[in-house]
């Protein structure tokens, strides 16, 4: 839900900032970084499953987004969006 609200509010964001979707797309980027970085410690099995799940979930956010990005999407009414 977050993900969604988030890209929605950055693609609003591309008429006043042109690169906004751009920007939405680097936090994506610094997000996933961090998590990867986190999953190389020391963590519990539990903990490293969860958080590889969430690694795996930002990652496909992240390839929506820049799909989103490559097709020029202007707007949440884009039909690509």
């Amino acid at each position: 839900m977050f993900w969604c609200s988030g890209t929605e509010d950055a693609i609003n964001e591309m008429q006043n900032d042109p690169l906004a979707l751009q920007t939405h797309f680097e936090n994506q980027e610094n997000q996933l970084a961090g998590l990867t970085q986190h999953v190389r410690s020391n963590l519990t099995d539990l903990q490293r499953c969860i958080i590889v799940a969430l690694i795996t979930t930002d990652v496909h956010a992240r390839d929506i987004v820049e799909e989103l990005k490559q097709e020029n999407v202007q707007s949440i009414y884009d039909f690509n969006w």
